[in-house]
């Protein structure tokens, strides 16, 4: 998929890999404008629909990808129709508008409507889960992925990896003789 959007359409893959590198939503990536960016330390001031800002990092993975941003004009919004500009829009249509852009691809891929941006979340949520899992213990897991993810609380953390299916019990046929 990441390789249909590098042919096809280079700014939706750059959202997705905000989705997927940060772990935002993405109502989180329209409301993004070059502003937000901390080019310097490689963080991002996160604003969410009740005005509070949230600091987080930017991986190296995704900062090599956003230089090209740095000396724009910094209240164009990250992600607009024909790349970083101003968007007077409702971040509803925002989010609409990246939607039915990644739907181009989803069908051209014969994906189905379950698909959508927020799953690039929920698989790189598990991704590192599985991959943390194999360095560290669980209780150790969920503190390295609350910093990461957001997630403010342990319950809420585990209630989302459940819900995601992110850690699966071994075989219990022994427990069933």
């Amino acid at each position: 998929m990441f390789t249909l959007m590098e042919q096809k359409d280079k700014d939706l893959l750059l959202f997705v890999k905000f989705v997927s590198y940060n772990f935002l939503r993405p109502i989180e990536v329209c409301r993004l404008q070059v502003k937000d960016i901390d080019f310097a330390d490689a963080k991002m001031n996160l604003r969410s629909k009740n005005k509070l800002v949230k600091i987080k990092i930017i991986p190296e993975i995704l900062m090599k990808e956003i230089q090209h941003f740095k000396d724009l004009n910094p209240d164009f919004y990250l992600f607009a129709p024909n790349g970083a500009n101003h968007w007077a829009t409702d971040e509803t249509n925002k989010r609409d508008y990246w939607s039915k852009r990644f739907k181009k691809v989803k069908d051209e891929l014969g994906l189905g409507k379950d698909y959508g941006l927020y799953s690039f979340r929920h698989t790189f949520i598990t991704k590192l889960y599985r991959e943390l899992r194999t360095q560290y213990g669980q209780m150790e897991t969920y503190d390295k992925l609350m910093l990461i993810t957001g997630h403010t609380t342990l319950n809420a953390l585990q209630q989302y990896l459940r819900d995601i299916d992110a850690e699966l019990p071994e075989d219990y046929s022994h427990l069933l003789k």
